[in-house]
Parts: C-alpha cells; structure tokens; sequence
C-alpha cells in the first residue's frame, strides 16, 4: 500500500512542457534565373501580402486585357487608368522589392492613390549573375506580423516609351511561409525556352530567421 501511494505522488508531480515558439524577424530570398540578370532593359519583383487573395498582373496566358501592365504605385500606366490598377493590385499588397538599374529597393504599403511612394536602398545590385540575393527586417513590411507571408516574384521587360508587361512569375500566386523562425520554402518553376534567358525564373528560396 505504501509503494503504490509513493508512485500516484510521482504521477502527479509530473507536467508537460509546452515548447517555446520562436517567430523570425527576417526574410530572406535567393532567385536562381536561367540567364544572367539584365538591369539594363528589366526588372525584378518580389511582391508580399498579408493575405492570400492579393493580386498583380500575371504574365501570358493570364494577362487582364484591361490592366496588364507590372509597374510602381506611382508610376502612370500606358494601358489603363491609375486608379484601375490601385483597386485591382497595389491596395491588396503590403510591400514589395524591386531590383533595377540602382540595387534592390524596399517599398512598404499600404498604398493609395494619393500618397506619395518612398523606397528604402537594400543594397547594391552586385556583380551580375544568375543569381538574386537580398534581406530585410519584416517589420519593415509588415506593422503586424501576419502568421503566413504571401509571396509571388516577377520579372518585368522594362523597355523605354512602351508599356511594361510582366514575363514570368512563380507556378502558383499562393506562395507562403510561416512566420516561424527556420521556416524555408522553395518554389520551382520550369525552364521556358520562349522566354528571354535573364527573365525566365527557375527557382526562389525564401527563408524567414
């Protein structure tokens, strides 16, 4: 009688510990390109959202007829209205980073018509390859942290005096990762030959520490 009371007191004593979830403070995104990048004649994309109903133009066969053109919030479009294209994509992403001709460049939203758009220097566009690396803190997207960080990368032909219409993008615009420090997420896209080498993606890596 008395071992079996000393084991009930063990049993009891016993708790069960919960882990501790650690959430990550940065992203960070490597793209691989079939060809080297050309800051010259296009630009890169990465587009990010809060939420998984976001949008932006797609590249053919998805192209919107009335809205195709991947451009800034503010710059004016050579096909449709400005305010077309705010109430279709740009009020639905909460920031995005493009690469051109000066380095990677970071913009947070929420975006409006009437509000004037700045751009924060990541770094400097570096020796060019077919690689696209670069970083940045998520609280300077993000005010909240959103449990899932949508994503979608693009590349955009950038020619002068003619409109800018998006060439490839990843499979899927429902691209997302946790929030939770070590989460990784590849994105594979396969090789178009019809594509330009330095606008056609073959991969994106993103990972959030």
């Amino acid at each position: 009688m008395i071992y079996l009371t000393f084991v009930i007191l063990l049993t009891g004593c016993a708790r069960t510990v919960t882990p501790i979830v650690a959430y990550g403070d940065q992203i960070i995104v490597d793209v691989t390109l079939r060809g080297t990048v050309d800051l010259a004649n296009t630009r890169y994309f990465l587009v990010l959202s809060d939420n998984g109903s976001y949008q932006l133009p797609l590249p053919e066969p998805y192209l919107i007829s009335a809205t195709p053109e991947f451009i800034e919030p503010d710059m004016t479009p050579q096909i449709g209205s400005r305010e077309a294209y705010f109430s279709r994509f740009f009020t639905t992403w909460s920031g995005y980073v493009v690469l051109d001709a000066n380095g990677y460049f970071l913009a947070k939203g929420p975006f409006s018509l009437n509000q004037a758009l700045t751009r924060e220097a990541l770094a400097e566009g570096g020796e060019a390859t077919t690689k696209l690396h670069f970083s940045f803190r998520l609280n300077r997207v993000f005010a909240a942290l959103p449990d899932y960080i949508y994503f979608d990368f693009v590349t955009v032909p950038w020619p002068v005096g003619a409109p800018k219409e998006p060439a490839d993008h990843l499979p899927s615009t429902g691209n997302r990762i946790s929030k939770i420090a070590g989460s990784i997420v590849t994105v594979n896209d396969e090789s178009n030959d019809a594509l330009p080498a330095n606008q056609d993606v073959i991969e994106c890596r993103v990972a959030v520490q």
